[in-house]
C-alpha cells in the first residue's frame, strides 16, 4: 500500500482526506481493545493541548506511564536499544545526581524525577503508539486541525479585543500561543511549507494558505523567537523537493509582503519585533537577555561539575548572584545550554547536549531515508529547530514549554514508522 503522500501528484485533496480517515479507522479496529483507547486519547493530544497546562500535562504523562507499565508487564525493552533513548536516561540520571547533591534537595529531586516523564511519552510514541503508519499519518492530520482551531481562537482574539501591547493570549489566559503555533505546530507547518512548493498540485494552493495564516498569526501572538524559529524552519522545508526557483521565491515574497502589512497595521506588534527585539538582543551587558543569561554562567561557577541542582535557578539565582550587578535573575536563564550549565553542570551540559543531537541525528536519517514521503523528509527539521543552540528559550525543565516541545519532537521521531524498508508497519513485520 503506497502512503498517503507519496500517490499520484493528481490526487484530490479531498480524496487523500478520505484515505486518512478510512486507513486510521481501520488501524483502530485492528489494535486490541486495551490498546485502542490509549491510541485514540494519543490522538486527542492537540485538543487536550488547546485547554490548559493541567489537561495536557495529564494527557502526556498518563501515556508515558501505560508505555512504562506496557514494557514491564510485557517484559519489552527492545526501546532501549535505541542511542537517544539511552541518552535520555543517561541525562537524566546526571539530572538526578545533580538534585541529590544540591542545596536544596527535596525540591530538587522531585523535578528532576518528574521531567522524565517527557522523553518517555516520547518513546510512546515511537515504540508503542506510533507504530501503525495509518494512526501516524493521523497524528499528523489531528495536528493539523489543532493549529486550525488556534487559528480561528486567534484570529477571534484579534477581532474582538486585538493585540495587547504587540501580543496575543487567548486560548490561556497568558502568552503561551505562539508556543502552540511553533512547538506543536512545527511538525505540520514544515509540511504545509513542503507541500505549498512541492509538485503536488492538487495541495499547493490550500498549503500556502494554510502556511500564510499561520505565519501572519505566529507574527502577531508576539513571539519573536517562535517566529524566527517558524520562518527559518519553513524555509528550509520548503527545500526538501529542490522546488522550482519561481515557485519558492513567490512564496517567500508572498509571506515578507504579509509580515510587513501587519507590521503596518499593528504598530506594537510592529516596535515588538524591531526596535525592542535589537535592544534586547544579548549582545552587550547592558541588554536584558544578555544579563538573564549571564546569571547561568555566575551559578556555574558556584558549582561546576554537577550544578546547584535541576530547576534550582530559579531559587538559588539571587543568593548567589548578589555580588554581580550586571545579572538581572529570572526563573531560567532563557537558553536551554546554559540552564543545563547552571543546573546540571559541565557533566550535565555534556550528556544534555549528547541526548539533543542524538535525536537530531536520528531524525535526520529519518528524513535522509524517506525523502520521497513529506512527513519523513521534513522531521529533521523539528529537533533541530526547537534545540538550536543560538537562541532564548523557554524553562528546559518547565511544564508547559516542554509538553508543547516534546509533542513536537515525539512525533518527528516517531515518522521512523513511515520508511519501513519492506513497504510495511512495524506491527505487520
Amino acid at each position: 500500500m503506497k502512503d498517503a503522500m507519496s500517490v499520484s501528484h493528481q490526487i484530490s485533496l479531498r480524496d487523500t482526506i478520505s484515505k486518512l480517515v478510512n486507513d486510521s479507522r481501520a488501524a483502530l479496529a485492528e489494535a486490541p481493545r486495551w490498546q485502542r483507547g490509549f491510541q485514540i486519547f494519543w490522538l486527542l493530544g492537540p485538543f487536550i493541548l488547546l485547554i490548559e497546562r493541567s489537561p495536557a500535562d495529564a494527557w502526556l504523562t498518563i501515556l508515558a506511564l501505560a508505555f512504562v507499565v506496557r514494557a514491564v508487564i510485557k517484559r519489552d525493552g527492545f526501546f532501549l536499544r535505541a542511542f537517544w533513548v539511552r541518552a535520555a536516561f543517561l541525562f537524566w540520571g546526571v539530572c538526578l545526581l545533580s538534585a541529590a547533591v544540591s542545596a536544596i534537595p527535596a525540591y530538587s529531586l522531585g523535578e528532576a524525577f518528574i521531567w522524565i516523564r517527557f522523553p518517555l511519552f516520547a518513546m510512546a510514541s515511537v515504540y508503542w503508539l506510533g507504530q501503525d503508519k495509518r494512526l501516524l499519518y493521523a497524528m499528523f492530520m489531528s495536528t493539523a486541525i489543532g493549529m486550525m482551531v488556534m487559528t480561528g481562537i486567534l484570529t477571534a482574539e484579534i477581532l474582538i479585543i486585538g493585540p495587547q501591547n504587540g501580543r496575543l493570549s487567548w486560548p490561556y489566559g497568558d502568552l503561551v500561543p505562539g508556543n502552540y503555533l511553533t512547538k506543536v505546530g512545527l511538525p505540520a507547518f514544515a509540511v504545509m511549507i513542503a507541500l505549498a512548493v512541492s509538485p503536488y498540485k492538487s495541495v499547493r494552493g490550500w498549503a500556502s494558505l494554510a502556511s500564510l495564516i499561520t505565519i501572519i498569526l505566529s507574527v502577531i501572538t508576539g513571539e519573536r523567537i517562535n517566529f524566527i524559529l517558524r520562518a527559518c524552519g519553513g524555509m528550509l522545508a520548503g527545500l526538501i523537493w529542490r522546488p522550482s526557483l519561481y515557485r519558492y521565491g513567490a512564496l517567500i515574497l508572498i509571506e515578507i509582503l504579509a509580515i510587513a502589512t501587519v507590521f503596518t497595521v499593528t504598530p506594537d506588534t510592529g516596535n515588538r519585533f524591531t526596535q525592542q527585539f535589537m535592544n534586547q538582543m544579548p549582545v552587550d551587558a547592558g541588554s536584558p537577555y544578555y544579563r538573564v543569561m549571564y546569571g547561568a554562567v555566575v551559578v556555574y561557577e558556584e558549582a561546576p561539575i554537577l550544578g546547584i541542582g535541576t530547576a534550582n535557578y530559579r531559587i538559588l539565582c539571587d543568593e548567589l548572584t548578589q555580588h554581580v550587578p550586571e545579572v538581572d535573575c529570572n526563573t531560567h536563564p532563557h537558553n536551554y545550554y546554559l540552564q543545563m550549565l547552571g543546573e546540571t553542570g559541565i557533566i550535565g551540559l555534556i550528556f544534555g547536549s549528547i541526548m539533543i543531537i542524538s535525536i537530531i541525528w536520528f531524525c535526520f536519517v529519518t528524513g535522509m531515508r524517506g525523502r520521497a514521503n513529506v512527513l519523513a523528509a521534513t522531521a529533521f527539521i523539528v529537533p533541530l529547530g526547537l534545540f538550536f543552540p543560538i537562541q532564548t528559550t523557554a524553562d528546559f525543565f518547565g511544564q508547559w514549554n516542554n509538553i508543547f516541545m516534546w509533542s513536537a519532537i515525539a512525533l518527528a521521531l516517531a515518522t521512523r514508522n513511515l520508511v519501513a524498508s519492506d513497504g510495511t508497519t512495524s506491527q505487520e513485520r
